[in-house]
């Protein structure tokens, strides 16, 4: 039936209504025929749904206990309205608790209504549940059932990282926000109590404090178990509480007496002139000491920074570029100019960060070193063919497999002049010393990149005249950007 003939036949059943209404010239026949008449459109209106009448039959009352029952909950104050009384006994009926029967008699219109709400559908395995056997989560509309949310949150928190015990479904809420990350985490800690085992629960109150203790600005890593401590800032000799290691609170390397009274900078250079191992080791572990830290918690990856420089630290989740350290962050999120509206995941890296420079040829990156007085190094160390195939570049980086992140050796063919590395991993060496040296690539940059950089900065630039030359315009926009932009300090 259409809306336009439901509001005909409501019209003719109000019409009928009043012409049956009882009168001097009404007699008893004709308003039990009126009211016959005005039950079938009803009827016709108003069609009950197979379900709703299968639940009607099961729960009709078919003695006067129905009605003692309705009774005693008004009596008891369970219940304020006799209706709602008759639902709730009705639920009791189907086997529903007496405080869920309760809550939906209260909240639900009649008992169709009061048998849906407790009966609610876990979105993760599709069953049918009563409503005190659902969990909802925290920052949104999504909801599960106790097993679900029991196996999901005992996974994360067992076995990954605590930064993903968020919503199955929609990854809510962003927790690079501390403050949104501290709100969740408390709320979260009183719902697990009544979810989790004790023991999962008691993981997941040291995973949560140990992530509150990485902000403190004294907290450090031990660079041979991964045990995290807070340090005294005064002390430059750190010994780690659970395996005893010492390691430098600056540099992170391995502490040896030699460091003693000398700066990082200082020690290193002692090292390459002195320790025969070391030089054997050559850019393999070189590449390793100076791989990635993690600009928010500091934890330290001895991998290499080719690849995709969008990485993610495993222990606080913060998206940084492994070249820099510039944040990564959507369009709405970075408000360093009304151009980042427009892009979609982004960093602000410097010039000189290998983000840039990966593209560059090793001998232009050659040629920039060779300008500023930098050596570098073209022919492999004797021990990298040693336990390994020397034909395939050795340096340990992070891979995406299907089933996760894997760290595992390149494994890329080497080439000649490449000092025993892929292109990739050379690259990424030269540009270390780039970055180690505070060396400005603006010498290498052609036009078009000179001027992106102009762009990247919201800088205005004069286009190239007519009579000027390729290499006039170039060194003009050098010295504008020089002055403009200038280059920030070490990047590694």
């Amino acid at each position: 039936m259409d809306v336009s003939t439901e509001l005909q036949s409501e019209i003719h059943l109000t019409e009928t209504a009043k012409m049956m209404q009882p009168n001097s010239a009404t007699t008893p026949v004709q308003i039990e025929l009126a009211t016959e008449e005005r039950m079938e459109l009803r009827k016709t209106l108003s069609p009950s749904t197979s379900r709703e009448k299968a639940v009607e039959q099961k729960t009709k009352p078919l003695n006067t206990d129905f009605e003692r029952r309705v009774r005693q909950l008004l009596a008891e104050g369970k219940m304020e309205a006799y209706e709602k009384a008759e639902v709730a006994v009705k639920l009791l009926d189907l086997k529903f608790e007496e405080s869920e029967a309760i809550y939906a008699a209260n909240e639900c219109g009649n008992l169709y209504m009061a048998v849906s709400y407790l009966q609610q559908n876990c979105e993760l395995c599709a069953g049918r549940f009563p409503m005190g056997k659902m969990v909802s989560m925290l920052f949104c509309v999504h909801r599960c059932c106790r097993g679900c949310a029991k196996d999901y949150f005992t996974i994360k928190i067992k076995e990954r990282n605590i930064m993903e015990a968020v919503c199955p479904f929609c990854d809510e809420p962003d927790l690079t926000d501390d403050s949104v990350a501290a709100e969740y985490f408390n709320n979260l800690d009183i719902m697990l109590k009544n979810i989790v085992d004790s023991e999962v629960h008691e993981l997941f109150q040291c995973k949560v404090r140990d992530r509150a203790l990485m902000s403190d600005p004294n907290f450090r890593w031990c660079a041979a178990c991964a045990s995290g401590f807070i340090a005294d800032p005064n002390r430059k000799r750190l010994v780690c509480p659970d395996c005893q290691a010492v390691t430098c609170a600056l540099c992170k390397k391995p502490w040896e007496w030699q460091h003693d009274g000398i700066s990082c900078e200082m020690f290193a250079q002692w090292k390459e002139a002195n320790d025969p191992e070391y030089q054997a080791a050559g850019l393999e572990r070189y590449l390793a000491e100076n791989g990635i830290d993690c600009p928010k918690c500091k934890f330290k990856y001895a991998l290499a920074k080719g690849g995709c420089m969008h990485f993610t630290c495993c222990q606080c989740k913060f998206e940084f570029c492994s070249g820099c350290g510039k944040p990564f962050l959507m369009s709405k999120k970075c408000n360093v100019s009304a151009y980042c509206e427009k892009l979609g995941l982004h960093a602000h890296h410097p010039r000189n960060c290998l983000f840039y420079l990966r593209d560059k040829e090793p001998k232009e990156l050659q040629k920039l070193l060779e300008e500023n007085g930098i050596l570098y190094d073209i022919e492999p160390s004797y021990s990298q063919s040693e336990g390994c195939d020397s034909r395939k570049c050795p340096v340990m980086e992070q891979k995406e497999l299907v089933d996760g992140i894997e760290d595992a050796i390149c494994g890329q063919n080497i080439e000649n002049g490449y000092a025993g590395l892929c292109r990739l991993h050379y690259v990424e060496y030269l540009v270390s010393l780039i970055n180690k040296n505070r060396v400005d690539p603006l010498s290498i940059m052609d036009l078009n990149e000179l001027q992106q950089e102009l762009r990247r900065a919201d800088k205005v630039f004069a286009e190239q005249k007519k009579t000027e030359s390729d290499d006039a315009y170039h060194d003009r926009l050098v010295q504008l950007i020089r002055t403009e932009i200038p280059l920030a300090g070490d990047t590694t």
